[in-house]
């Protein structure tokens, strides 16, 4: 069994790699490693390295296929960017954890001595320490292999051509100029090749640079070279002028070219960190589902500046969507009663669907499911009318779908986790609540009941003064048993909301002087002293307060000795009626002070009577005192015993009026 356990717990380690490409026998590799991934329990990758080359156009519904059925397979798409195609894969694994790396293998092989290493063998030479798993390409691919050669450009605007003719123009004329002013042809050239590098930076693309290059020698030629205004020269020099000045315009034009590529590309990269960075800023600070989605669709928008339509998962059933309008168009289209089906079916299956998917293609939307393995949180809508995503966009938008759904997911976490603590904390209530009624009222009833049977048995025989100790006795156990029930009726109410406050105005000596002919008989043995100011009016429910009174009071009475003193005190303060019941007994210990008001709570005190308390009264005191919107506190009675203060709000109306 533990040699089972070892085994699992290596299966969830492991971590397997794919490389992506526009090559034919791709698919077949991204196949092998997920089924690799599958049979191993571990987490599946696919990597595509974007090297900035225009070429990667050409075969880019290509790799978008790849791309999606290693999703299909459960791959988790990431897109890094880099010249060196082994060294990313070898960053990226290092970094990531990998253990296996899956990539595909020509039957190319190399010719001569002086031939390049292949991809697979730098991978090697690179990462010796992870294991590496090479498809053979059984593949015919010699339609793919022998593709005629296309020069890929990017096709210049009107605006392109214009600034290449205006810059060249412009270098014709200072070369005119310095020529003028006897300057060397050399001087002359280098302008001309700074026009080139200026065209490569204004431009977009190779062929204006390109262009440029050849025009720069074509105007040199013209125009400044003798015989002018013709294109026959007999200058031995000029020919090798020429070339050099023709290969030196194409050299520095492509190069600002590649480097203006890179620089795009790295823009992009900044920006989709950027974007991520705040995304998981703003998830982190969002409250519920509702709140993730709307950072998740505000930051799609951000980036794609689309409409988004979101749908999230309430009680098990798909919203009906919600639209993040981005741009201003008919937004209308993309509620539809036939959109939100593609949604829905998204929910169910767990896949893409929509517009440039193989489900309900004719969508407007591309819809993607907000899920975290087998759980769905929501759906995502992309309208993609006008064109579709590129590996860029379509990389970041699944980085930003994963990020909300590792938020919902958290959130629901928490939920639940909160949802547990708090029934955990109900059971525990109950728990203690029978506990308490099991043990603490069984003494009263059992000496109810014991003095009950001794007078059906033996009254004739007893005198009168033992019949009436046990009277006394059954009358004290009766009601003490009341107290406690109607203290546990009423926080009860008054938790559950079904306790109606009746709100008077009140002179407070008159309420406390009612309070002290509700508390038990047992207060012959005390002294007890009410000293309150006249005419102070309170607004309170007298009833409850009442309650409160006789609660403090007879606490004092069972927690102190005897002969106690226990003063009842009340005055106006700050704006406010300020009561407090003090007694001189031996006080309460610090460690039970942060826990005497919390239910059900008793310390490790009994009263004098070996009656314990249920720890409902003084929780009940403070539950009521804070519906009342005052204050009630626990300090210590100089020179010992304890005091309860609590206060009330005063009454609006004055005596006066």
């Amino acid at each position: 069994m533990s040699l089972r356990i070892v085994e699992d717990n290596k299966k969830t380690d492991e971590h397997i790699l794919v490389c992506l490409s526009a090559a034919p026998s791709n698919q077949k590799i991204v196949d092998t490693a997920a089924k690799m991934a599958n049979a191993l329990q571990a987490r599946f990758t696919a990597l595509y390295v974007q090297t900035g080359t225009k070429s990667e156009a050409l075969d880019k519904e290509k790799l978008e296929e790849h791309i999606r059925y290693a999703e299909m397979l459960g791959a988790e798409i990431v897109m890094t960017h880099g010249e060196n195609i082994p060294v990313q894969i070898a960053e990226y694994a290092r970094l990531s954890n990998v253990t296996k790396i899956v990539i595909g293998q020509s039957n190319a092989r190399r010719n001569h001595f002086f031939s390049k290493s292949t991809l697979t063998e730098k991978l090697i030479e690179i990462v010796p320490d992870i294991d590496i798993h090479i498809i053979p390409d059984v593949v015919k691919t010699r339609s793919y292999q022998k593709r005629p050669f296309t020069w890929y450009v990017e096709k210049p605007s009107a605006k392109d051509y214009f600034l290449t003719v205006f810059i060249f123009a412009v270098c014709t004329f200072i070369g005119l100029l310095f020529q003028k002013l006897n300057f060397t042809d050399t001087n002359i050239v280098t302008i001309y090749i700074l026009g080139v590098l200026v065209t490569s930076i204004v431009t977009d693309g190779y062929l204006c640079s390109v262009a440029g290059s050849f025009l720069s020698v074509v105007l040199f030629c013209f125009f400044l070279t003798e015989p002018r205004m013709s294109f026959q020269t007999y200058a031995v020099g000029y020919p090798v002028t020429f070339l050099i000045m023709l290969i030196s315009s194409v050299l520095t034009g492509a190069l600002a070219a590649k480097l203006k590529t890179h620089a795009k590309l790295s823009a992009q990269l900044a920006f989709r960190t950027q974007v991520l960075f705040d995304t998981d800023r703003l998830m982190q600070k969002a409250k519920g589902e509702t709140e993730i989605l709307d950072v998740t669709c505000t930051q799609l928008i951000r980036l794609l500046n689309r409409n988004i339509t979101a749908y999230v998962v309430e009680n098990g059933t798909l919203s009906g969507g919600k639209l993040f309008s981005g741009e201003k168009e008919n937004t209308e289209d993309f509620l539809t009663p036939e959109e939100q089906q593609t949604a829905r079916w998204v929910y169910e299956n767990r896949q893409r669907a929509g517009a440039s998917t193989q489900h309900f293609p004719q969508a407007k939307c591309l819809y993607l499911a907000i899920r975290s393995g087998n759980n769905v949180y929501g759906v995502i809508g992309i309208p993609l009318q006008k064109e579709t995503l590129d590996f860029f966009e379509y990389s970041i938008l699944l980085s930003v779908i994963n990020e909300c759904a590792l938020a919902m997911e958290n959130a629901q976490n928490a939920m639940e986790k909160e949802k547990n603590a708090v029934l955990a904390k109900n059971e525990q209530l109950q728990a203690d609540l029978l506990r308490a009624i099991s043990h603490d009222l069984r003494t009263p009833l059992c000496s109810i009941s014991g003095n009950a049977d001794m007078l059906l048995s033996n009254s004739e025989r007893l005198d009168e003064a033992t019949k009436y100790q046990i009277y006394t006795d059954i009358y004290d156990d009766s009601e003490w048993l009341i107290g406690v029930v109607e203290n546990l009726l009423s926080i009860t109410r008054l938790n559950d909301g079904r306790l109606k406050f009746k709100f008077t105005d009140q002179l407070l000596d008159e309420v406390i002087a009612e309070s002290l002919r509700h508390i038990s008989r047992k207060h012959d043995d005390y002294k007890i002293v009410a000293d309150c100011e006249e005419l102070v009016l309170v607004r309170m429910d007298v009833r409850l307060i009442i309650q409160v009174l006789v609660n403090l009071i007879d606490n004092a009475i069972k927690y102190t000795p005897p002969g106690s003193v226990i003063s009842i005190r009340g005055k106006k303060t700050d704006g406010k009626a300020r009561i407090s019941v003090e007694d001189n007994g031996p006080g309460i210990p610090e460690e039970m002070k942060p826990h005497i008001f919390e239910m059900f709570y008793t310390g490790k005190t009994t009263v004098a009577d070996s009656h314990r308390s249920l720890g409902l009264g003084l929780a009940l005191c403070h539950s009521i005192i804070e519906a009342h919107d005052g204050t009630l506190i626990l300090t210590d009675h100089d020179p010992h015993g304890c005091n309860f203060t609590f206060t009330l709000p005063l009454s609006e109306v004055t005596l006066n009026e």
